[in-house]
């Protein structure tokens, strides 16, 4: 079986959630004898689109399409697609998310697949509701309104749509009941990310982890910091908070120049060894989708972990069992507190927290069911 794979940029590098999903599907499509052919977005000639965004953003107003996927359709990838077909022998397309869909061949008689890491219009109605300029809110549920149309439209365009939770196989098919979906969940690669019990814990320090430079990373780590920081100081003034991924803003790294206790790292090589010193792991996210790589790596390093409702949301995890959650300040504070105090509570939970990986989460578990959709999509 010949399968052509359509991604944004190459997922080797494995820097964030959705490059990690693809580094491992690739992985097992090899493993289940399929031959792959990567079709990067960022390689293909004359994909880059220098507009103004501004003027890009208020045309959108007067199309169908909304601004992310108007924005993202690449005519030249489509034909450079429909050229690559002419010639070769293909049985299955996979498409790497909502956003690339238009710069699929849509009529091709190939099987098409659709690999969906998130679904992309919760995020835009989470930004929305939390936004507080009422220009960006307007536009923002705008843009919702029509992505979510046009999600319905495109998912019963594919022969089948995988997604990353059950949470979200739910939704999809309360919103398109036509559609035909399966469930890959996120997963982590448990020997990779296992703790390390020769490096000392840093006491009173707190980690959050992720593509910092993606808005609702930008805006759990604001949020922590105005809403959440200050009340753990109250009783712990000693408290350092690090920020670990690439991307940070100068809104965030202008926080961290006010306040010393703060560490923003920007890109590293490798999060494993601030995991491993962090006394807390926090996922303070207001607006997301899917589910979050960042929490099963924690997890499968034996962390404690506090998180929002959204923040863990799809994932198997039980508040006060593998992991804390909650949604207003002052409990994710004090949740934050308890645990800083209680050494046995932190144990505990990130011993069942390991326990929950290795039972449902390693990869090679999450990918067990890949054989019967390629053959399913194939009949």
């Amino acid at each position: 079986m010949k399968a052509l794979f359509l991604v944004r940029d190459l997922p080797e590098s494995r820097t964030s959630g959705y490059k990690k999903r693809n580094f491992y599907l690739l992985d097992e499509l090899k493993k289940t004898k399929v031959d792959v052919v990567l079709f990067r977005e960022d390689q293909i000639g004359g994909v880059s689109k220098k507009t103004n965004k501004l003027t890009d953003a208020f045309m959108s107003l007067f199309s169908v399409l909304p601004f992310s996927i108007r924005s993202r359709y690449l005519p030249k990838v489509k034909e450079r697609i429909e050229n690559y077909l002419a010639a070769n022998q293909v049985d299955i397309i996979i498409c790497d998310s909502i956003y690339r869909a238009l710069n699929i061949p849509l009529k091709s008689k190939c099987k098409k697949i659709l690999f969906e890491h998130n679904i992309e219009s919760i995020i835009i109605k989470r930004y929305a509701d939390s936004e507080k300029n009422i220009f960006k809110k307007i536009f923002a549920y705008i843009e919702y309104l029509k992505l979510s149309d046009f999600e319905k439209k495109m998912w019963g365009k594919f022969d089948c749509v995988i997604a990353c939770s059950s949470l979200d196989k739910v939704i999809m098919e309360q919103r398109a009941s036509d559609i035909n979906v399966f469930v890959i969940k996120n997963g982590v690669d448990s020997d990779f990310f296992a703790s390390n019990s020769k490096m000392p814990i840093d006491n009173d320090t707190l980690i959050y982890t992720g593509q910092i430079g993606w808005h609702p990373n930008e805006d759990a780590v604001i949020y922590f910091i105005k809403s959440i920081l200050p009340l753990i100081r109250k009783e712990k003034p000693q408290i350092k908070f690090w920020v670990v991924g690439d991307g940070p803003s100068e809104r965030i790294r202008g926080l961290a120049d006010k306040d010393k206790s703060i560490m923003i790292t920007g890109f590293v090589d490798d999060v494993r060894s601030f995991i491993q010193k962090a006394s807390v792991f926090v996922v303070p996210l207001r607006i997301g989708g899917g589910t979050r790589l960042k929490i099963l790596e924690a997890l499968s390093m034996r962390k404690a972990v506090v998180s929002t409702s959204i923040g863990c949301e799809g994932l198997d995890v039980e508040d006060n069992k593998n992991i804390l959650i909650k949604d207003e300040p002052e409990e994710f504070a004090g949740a934050v507190l308890n645990l800083l105090k209680n050494e046995t509570l932190r144990a505990s939970l990130g011993n069942n927290g390991r326990k929950l990986v290795e039972e449902k989460y390693e990869w090679s578990a999450v990918f067990k069911n890949l054989d019967d959709i390629l053959e399913a999509v194939k009949i």
